[in-house]
């Protein structure tokens, strides 16, 4: 399991994991989620940024490989206002 850390300001009130980008292959934690390891190096995959240049109609390679991504825990209280 990933530890959250709580985070608040006026736009929002969470909980929200490590970034992906900060999860690292052969560490503990990614060998203890293998799932959402498979999930990041999609995301963070040349073709994945290919797809997503193609359909948004960007330049060929004008996305770099530097995502931020994280996950958030909405509990009681807790809130994301839209801007």
């Amino acid at each position: 399991n990933s530890k959250v850390k709580f985070k608040e300001t006026d736009l929002f009130r969470v909980y929200q994991s490590i970034d992906l980008g900060n999860l690292k292959d052969g560490s503990e934690l990614a060998a203890n989620m293998p799932n959402l390891m498979k999930l990041k190096n999609a995301i963070y995959s040349p073709q994945y940024r290919a797809f997503i240049e193609n359909i948004a109609g960007l330049e060929a390679g004008s996305l770099t490989d530097e995502v931020d991504c994280a996950a958030n825990c909405h509990t009681r209280g807790c809130h994301l206002l839209c801007h």
